[in-house]
């Protein structure tokens, strides 16, 4: 690898790593597996996410019993996203989200336009 693209990808590694939005995440994921309640409330979910999906499995999506895990795990959900903590951090995420999305069509968008170009003709 040349020294100049390696100096390149250190100065956006290092770029990314002192991204506000980077450190904030990281922090807000540490806090998180650091906070018992909000654990509970993922346990919660995941347990009920299997027994839909294990209910699925033998039973039809419109049964009763389907219905019932199926409200309970909607439930489930709205209360783990409205969790002041998991709000917080999924806010985060999104903009880190669109943080590798801006990064990867700087790098990439060329070659992707280059392909699509090349195949519409």
């Amino acid at each position: 690898m040349n020294i100049s693209l390696s100096k390149s990808l250190d100065g956006l590694k290092s770029a990314i790593e002192n991204d506000e939005r980077i450190i904030r995440l990281n922090e807000l994921e540490k806090k998180l597996y650091d906070d018992p309640s909000l654990l509970e409330l993922v346990k919660k979910k995941d347990d009920l996410e299997r027994e839909y999906n294990t209910v699925l499995s033998y039973k039809d999506k419109d049964s009763d019993e389907a219905k019932r895990v199926g409200k309970a795990l909607h439930d489930a959900k709205m209360e783990l996203d409205s969790y002041p903590l998991a709000k917080e951090y999924s806010e985060a995420y999104i903009a880190v989200r669109d943080l590798y999305m801006q990064i990867d069509d700087i790098i990439f968008g060329p070659y992707r336009k280059k392909t699509l170009n090349s195949k519409a003709k």
